[in-house]
């Protein structure tokens, strides 16, 4: 997908690579070491997941007796577009190290390499910094990414952090820079942790089957000798940090006080303690982002087999090409805020078009008045296996259900019965047209897919995602993912129902891990990361909700009495209803329930109620607060069934069976008249859930598949591969 520049979109961060380092434990140049399946170094992979994850330009700093070497190795990456300069590190620096002292021959250490890239960085906007023999996954760019872009106020640097005993070498004693965190989650300080590892001493499993794993201890030491001793669920940075510029004048501050104390020759000016020392001082805020799973890194020789194990099997699952450069159509999120890696790919004459579905976990029934909401794409999709033909004719194939269908595209405007399945592909046809897109070329293929059709999954609207996307790719043609996304939702109209923007930008945008609060007017996706131990647990009530068929004059008379309430009350519109402060939220309120019939009544109490229910939401999921996240979502559900009537007695009957087996909170998620609920609970406590809801709710009803009932995550957005 291509991306538009806006004028108000700040500049993508830039990435600096620590390259120079000796490397005297692994034996030789391991920043350049093949460890991919196809050749690639770490620091590759480090610049391919810094891409996807929105980073714009890279700076590699590496030693001038490997200049030429890198020089070579980076001719790949810039042919596919990426933006790559060099910048060496010296032992002399023409402002802060004149001459090198005698007998050096060590570097100055990351902290001075910083420095070294300082002439390469922009003057305005964030940046990162990350060793190349560490892999960091695209998560944790991502996650940094998003903290740059968003950071809470003060907060001037970052420090993406990892369990400590996650991040050891079998075969010897490593470098870790060791958090302490302030209440309010900012860095407290951090030492640097040498020659760490696990204590001998410590258990490291329990005894038998029964017995929980021991907390692992791990020992070392300070640069200056000091013993270390700590847990291994403590957190440490790995070298991977987000800054703005004015980190630069205190670093170089501090780098000219370590000069003037006369620093023996293999003392280092490491990032990780003045950054520490730094926020100790509160000289600057530091805040702490968890990497999630994922990091590896190649220490000692012993090291790169396990590393290479795992990017084998990393690229087995599809989460990287075997070659990376080679431009090609990457299976990756199409999100506004994700770049287009390396210019518009040629489109081959097939592939499969791949769009998730969704689950809302708040926010229901207001994104058609134009109030943000909270889903996230669902990990069950919608495949179109397509092949390009020549002339401009739509040929697909369902399953013994569906059957097949065919039409001309120059006649997409012409519906099929009144739910047909076919009438979402011809939307997207009809919305491409009526956008501009030349559709010269038809397509011909099969639809798949495992998203439960009919069940408030969204699963119309991912066969409407994946058919456009077919279609572009069929005829060269590229639209940016969120204005794909916003005509797309006026396309789907075309059907007859009278829908939101949430369902095609959720499926478009979508990112692993996280929920999308997606904003209207303009269309906007913002991701916010799920914390790791929550777990959504999606069960279906058994009856379909159709929005083809009857449910539609429902669902399009709740908009309609929805536009004549907020009409009726003098309002013009809903944002300026859910973000008055509380005394006037509660005079609106107040007002509405004396001018209004009791049904509009209603509707506008929900409706009103629901917005400002996914602005806490949002706090919640940010602030980790499963409890107050559930709360909402009862409150939510009560709503939905008492002012907005679209709950079902069944759809009641899970919630309150999901609410009694220790979920924190239920719902019903979709448009309702049948469909799914969504309940939250702890990771521990979804095999609870799942066995009362079995129990309880569907064996009376003659049992339940695999589709109806399953814990969901969160999946990336919609893909094109050949």
């Amino acid at each position: 997908m291509k991306h538009m520049a806006s004028a108000d979109r700040p500049e993508r961060p830039t990435l600096v690579i620590l390259a120079a380092g000796r490397s005297t434990r692994f034996g030789r140049a391991k920043q350049l070491e093949p460890v991919g399946p196809g050749g690639a170094s770490l620091l590759e992979y480090a610049v391919y997941d810094a891409v996807r994850a929105g980073f714009g330009r890279f700076v590699l700093v590496v030693r001038e007796s490997q200049r030429d070497e890198f020089e070579a190795r980076l001719r790949p990456m810039r042919a596919a577009g990426v933006s790559l300069s060099l910048a060496c590190q010296r032992l002399v620096h023409p402002d802060l190290v004149p001459l090198a002292p005698p007998g050096r021959v060590r570097p100055w250490g990351t902290g001075f390499a910083v420095l070294a890239a300082a002439t390469a960085l922009p003057r305005q906007g964030p940046f990162a910094v990350c060793n190349a023999d560490d892999f960091y996954g695209r998560v944790a760019h991502e996650r940094l990414g998003h903290a740059l872009a968003d950071p809470p106020s003060g907060v001037r640097a970052f420090a993406v952090t990892s369990p400590l005993a996650n991040t050891l070498s079998a075969f010897g004693g490593v470098s870790r820079g060791l958090c302490e965190e302030r209440p309010d989650g900012t860095l407290l300080r951090m030492t640097e942790g040498l020659d760490l590892r696990l204590d001998g001493d410590a258990p490291r499993t329990g005894e038998g089957a029964e017995a929980p794993a021991a907390r692992p201890r791990v020992v070392g030491r300070t640069p200056s000798g000091a013993a270390i001793r700590v847990d291994g669920d403590s957190q440490a940075c790995m070298g991977l940090w987000g800054f703005f510029p004015d980190i630069l004048p205190l670093l170089e501050e501090r780098f000219r006080d370590f000069v003037a104390a006369s620093p023996g020759t293999e003392d280092e000016f490491y990032l990780s303690e003045t950054v520490g020392d730094l926020a100790a001082a509160e000289r600057t805020r530091c805040g702490l982002v968890p990497a999630g799973q994922g990091w590896m890194g190649v220490t000692f020789p012993g090291d790169r087999e396990r590393v290479a194990v795992s990017l084998r099997q990393l690229t087995e699952a599809g989460a990287y090409p075997v070659d990376l450069w080679t431009p090609h159509v990457h299976a990756k999120p199409v999100g506004s805020a994700q770049p287009s890696l390396f210019g518009p790919p040629p489109a081959p004459p097939s592939g499969v078009a791949t769009a998730p579905g969704r689950i809302n976990l708040i926010g229901e029934h207001i994104d058609y008045n134009g109030l943000p909401v909270l889903p996230m794409a669902l990990d069950r999709h919608v495949n179109v296996d397509f092949e390009a033909v020549a002339h401009s004719t739509v040929e697909l194939e369902g399953d013994s259900v569906h059957g097949s269908f065919a039409f001309r595209l120059d006649r997409a405007t012409e519906s099929a019965p009144r739910g047909h399945w076919s009438n979402y592909v011809r939307a997207a046809a009809r919305g491409l047209l009526d956008h501009g897109v030349e559709l010269r070329r038809g397509i011909r293929g099969t639809v798949t897919g495992t998203v439960p059709v009919a069940e408030g999954l969204s699963s119309s609207s991912a066969l409407v995602v994946a058919s456009a996307l077919a279609l572009l790719h069929a005829n060269e043609a590229q639209v940016e993912a969120l204005e794909l996304a916003a005509l797309l939702a006026r396309a789907e109209r075309y059907v007859g129902l009278q829908g939101g923007g949430m369902d095609q930008a959720a499926s478009l945008c979508g990112r692993e891990g996280h929920a999308l609060r997606i904003d209207f007017g303009p269309l906007r996706v913002t991701p916010v990361p799920v914390p790791e131990g929550w777990r959504w647990v999606v069960a279906s009530s058994l009856t379909r909700a159709e929005k083809a068929g009857a449910v539609r004059e429902l669902y399009n008379e709740r908009r309609a009495q929805c536009a004549e309430a907020l009409e009726r009350v003098g309002r013009t519109s809903w944002l300026e209803v859910v973000e008055a402060d509380e005394d006037e939220f509660a005079s609106i309120l107040a007002g509405a329930r004396k001018s209004l019939p009791l049904t509009l009544s209603r509707r506008f109490r929900h409706v009103a109620s629901e917005g400002r229910r996914v602005i806490e939401a949002e706090r919640a999921l940010r602030g980790d607060n499963m409890a107050a996240f559930g709360r909402l979502m009862n409150e939510s559900h009560a709503s939905l069934r008492d002012d907005f009537g679209v709950s079902t007695q069944a759809l009641d009957e899970i919630v309150g069976v999901a609410r009694d087996a220790g979920a924190a909170g239920a719902r019903l998620t979709g448009a309702g008249f049948g469909g799914c609920a969504v309940a939250l609970c702890r990771a521990n406590e979804a095999k609870g859930v799942i066995e009362a809801l079995i129990d309880r709710f569907y064996a009376p009803r003659g049992g339940v598949d695999r589709r109806a009932l399953f814990v969901a995550d969160a999946s990336n957005g919609a893909t094109v591969t050949p």
